[in-house]
């Protein structure tokens, strides 16, 4: 493959210095050469920067000056990358692993096609290689609004064609730079990390462009452990974003389809958390994030946002 095309690849770190090396490693192992792999530290307390710079000299290191989120981190990096002489950005997350020739399969679509604005990979479990995690996703605008395609399944060859998504995770994405200026980059006020790369891909659409995936362009994530799949603070800011997304985008008809599946679930869901977890956190945290959302109760979000309280 002729590699005419330049890219920039952008990796948003705080604290997950030997992942870090690792995505690192695997971007420099890719068969298409990358411009610059620029690595945005969100102020890491556990020696990340000062690892790649003595490591990995060739890496440009942006080292904030706080812990900007993933949102407002990754955007420090675009923005630092839509100012270089690239034609196309490659977001990476830390804790993502590569093959070789993730990045070429995704700028030969590209490259074949200028309506491209989007490209994404298809994305496994790195402790069970062939799980699904993400091959694109779906806005259905049912109780969590949209819905990952494949996620958890075994990889049987469902996903064997290049083909338009109503969306693309962040976590392994190729990006049209002209097309990040034209829309805009990812927008700050979703909370947490969760619907900013669906607004995202929805704004491209908008704009003309096509988000395709990739299932030829592989990669290997660690899903994130952080917050439990029920706990309050996860269910309270997915909520809380969806409400922003809708707010957004949706018509008068999405929003009664979709508060008539959030709303009308929250009984069953009580039932199903009581009786099978024990525990109704998350469901009242759903709740909640409903009624913020809706009701615009700033001050509400950020405590819940800015707190510990991660159960």
């Amino acid at each position: 493959m002729k590699h005419g095309s330049r890219v920039s690849t952008v990796i948003l770190n705080w604290n997950r210095k030997d992942y870090l090396l690792e995505c690192i490693a695997s971007v420099k192992a890719m068969d298409y050469p990358t411009t610059e792999i620029v690595v945005v530290d969100n102020a890491s307390t556990d020696g990340s920067a000062a690892a790649v710079k003595a490591t990995c000299p060739d890496v440009t290191v942006i080292e904030n000056d706080k812990n900007y989120g993933a949102i407002g981190g990754k955007n420090i990096g675009l923005r630092y990358a839509i100012n270089t002489a690239v034609d196309y950005i490659f977001m990476v997350d830390n804790d993502i692993v590569c093959s070789v020739d993730a990045l070429s399969k995704l700028v030969s679509i590209a490259d074949e096609d200028p309506d491209a604005g989007m490209v994404g990979s298809m994305m496994y479990d790195h402790s069970k290689p062939d799980i699904i995690l993400s091959a694109g996703g779906i806005i259905d605008y049912t109780q969590n609004v949209s819905r990952g395609r494949g996620d958890g399944e075994k990889d049987i060859g469902r996903f064997q064609n290049v083909e338009e998504v109503d969306y693309l995770w962040g976590g392994a994405l190729l990006v049209r730079k002209e097309v990040l200026a034209k829309v805009g980059l990812f927008d700050e006020k979703f909370v947490g990390y969760w619907f900013e790369d669906t607004d995202l891909s929805v704004r491209v659409h908008k704009a003309g462009y096509k988000v395709l995936f990739n299932p030829h362009s592989k990669v290997w994530h660690r899903p994130h452990a952080v917050i439990e799949q029920f706990s309050f603070r996860k269910k309270y800011l997915a909520t809380r974003n969806a409400i922003r997304f809708m707010k957004k985008h949706a018509n008068k008809r999405q929003w009664i389809k979709y508060l008539g599946y959030a709303i009308g679930g929250l009984p069953f869901a009580f039932i199903r958390d009581l009786v099978v977890c024990r525990d109704v956190r998350g469901v009242w945290g759903k709740a909640k994030g409903l009624f913020d959302g809706l009701f615009n109760r700033q001050r509400a979000i950020e405590r819940v946002l800015n707190s510990n309280f991660k159960k």
